[in-house]
């Protein structure tokens, strides 16, 4: 742990945390919303700079919520931004059980 961090004060660090799942949630809602769009997109959508934008999608990505693609877009390398889909989340069994159901 750097020393900064354990010096900050436990509310302090309780409140960054905090800040930063709002974030994460505010921004997945864009990406479920805006599918595809690049980092620079998602921050102007949200009046957010790109490195916000950019550490957001990384946290998402760790816990499996987005993917990220690269592409080339007018002759530059952009990451597009995608939510990850639902099935992802169940194993092979349960999808089948899913399917089983009768709505």
């Amino acid at each position: 742990m750097s020393t900064s961090i354990a010096r900050m004060p436990k509310e302090a660090i309780d409140a960054r945390i905090t800040e930063g799942l709002d974030t994460d949630y505010e921004l997945y809602k864009a990406i479920d919303k805006n599918p595809g769009l690049s980092v620079y997109g998602l921050a102007k959508e949200m009046h957010w700079s790109s490195g916000r934008v950019h550490g957001s999608i990384r946290r998402l990505e760790k816990e499996g919520l987005v993917h990220t693609k690269r592409s080339l877009q007018g002759g530059r390398s952009v990451l597009k931004v995608f939510g990850a889909d639902w099935s992802e989340f169940f194993t092979e069994e349960e999808l089948q059980e899913f399917q089983k159901l009768k709505f």
